[in-house]
């Protein structure tokens, strides 16, 4: 007889421990967790910033922009602290996951759209492009998730977009690179999910954001409304809050998933979002 597996569970043992009932409330509060938000310091960033603390997590707020970061830590208090990093640039990465000590998740929220046709976009802004959508969430995962591996536990969650899972014209690089980071995130999650680190994303649509009340007129944000089977225009509390499920215990079992948060409008045909048909903007 081996004594191999005398610690392993029975299937009828773990059959029982999934029929307990579990305390859902508590396992979305986030108390005594930290988290790092890549892009906090405005939009997006910013309302997920607060969510996060405001289920008991302690936030590191990051921006490229020292006012911007510092503003969001005020607005939190004590829970929260500022910092400044260029998230595209490798070296500064390595440097802040390896000084940040210890986190239970980092978020990236970073992420700026020029809609350009693609035979139009120059080299410059190609690489533009890349750097502002996908290697910050590449140098994201070199980095952290390095660091959260090692610690056997975690949550990487990014922001892609609607651009990323279906094509509209003018999207160019944006998209191209929007859907290199829903494969990321699917890379990384097969990666290292055997080291207990979940990596998923948000996919927003069009977003009420002050940018974009900025870029539109009152036509063309009446048009993404009604586009949307739920009527109604998508805010950045909506982003934060599938964010924050996502780093939850809540989606425990959730990894390498794009969650798309748009209003329905991607499940309507045709797809009117940010002014016209086929038009999509998160940012």
């Amino acid at each position: 007889m081996t004594t191999d597996n005398l610690d392993t569970p029975s299937v009828t043992e773990l059959v029982e421990a999934a029929e307990e009932i579990t305390d859902l409330p508590a396992r979305f509060r986030l108390d005594g967790r930290r988290y790092v938000v890549l892009g906090g310091g405005r939009g997006m960033g910013r309302h997920t910033s607060h969510s996060l603390a405001q289920l008991g997590a302690r936030v590191v707020v990051v921006d490229s922009e020292q006012e911007r970061a510092d503003a969001v830590a005020a607005e939190i208090g004590d829970a929260a602290v500022a910092r400044v990093v260029d998230a595209t640039n490798d070296k500064e990465m390595s440097a802040f996951a390896t000084d940040i000590g210890s986190i239970d998740g980092v978020v990236d929220v970073i992420g700026i759209a020029r809609y350009e046709a693609l035979l139009d976009v120059s080299e410059a802004d190609w690489m533009w492009e890349h750097d502002i959508v996908l290697r910050h969430a590449w140098l994201a995962v070199r980095h952290f998730g390095r660091r959260l591996a090692q610690q056997g536990r975690g949550t990487l969650t990014f922001v892609a977009s609607v651009s990323g899972l279906s094509s509209a014209p003018g999207h160019g690089a944006y998209g191209v690179f929007k859907a290199g980071l829903v494969s990321l995130v699917r890379t990384a999650a097969v990666e290292l999910g055997p080291s207990g680190v979940r990596v998923n994303a948000v996919a927003p649509g069009f977003v009420l954001t002050p940018r974009m009340a900025d870029v539109l007129d009152e036509a063309q944000l009446e048009n993404s409304r009604a586009g949307a089977p739920l009527t109604r225009l998508t805010t950045p509390s909506d982003i934060a809050a599938g964010i924050t499920f996502l780093v939850s215990d809540l989606a425990a079992a959730i990894t390498g998933q794009t969650l798309v948060i748009d209003a329905g409008a991607t499940s309507s045909y045709p797809y009117r979002m940010g002014g016209s048909d086929s038009s999509p903007a998160d940012e």
